[in-house]
């Protein structure tokens, strides 16, 4: 019999991420993406309270470009995911 390796967070996660404002523009994430050369951006919080959110570029492929809206004319906040779900790295 085989045993499985377990896998933790903490050995797939990534320790370093790219931030956002949820104001700026969807091609403001598409250019931050470009420059950092990542396919995820965290939203930052808008106060204290609030959630952090989550942009992908398939979330700007679908509800963006898929639909035909200008990236210049939509929010990062229109089109994100929100709340994040979070784990534990261990």
């Amino acid at each position: 019999m085989s045993e499985e390796k377990l896998v933790r967070v903490s050995d797939v996660m990534k320790s370093h991420f790219d931030t956002i404002d949820g104001k700026l523009t969807v091609a403001d994430a598409l250019r931050t993406m470009k420059h950092v050369e990542t396919k995820t951006l965290i939203v930052d919080k808008r106060h204290d309270d609030d959630e952090y959110g989550m942009v992908l570029l398939s979330d700007i492929a679908k509800h963006v470009l898929a639909v035909d809206r200008s990236p210049d004319r939509m929010n990062v906040y229109e089109i994100m995911t929100k709340p994040v779900v979070t784990v534990r790295p261990d």
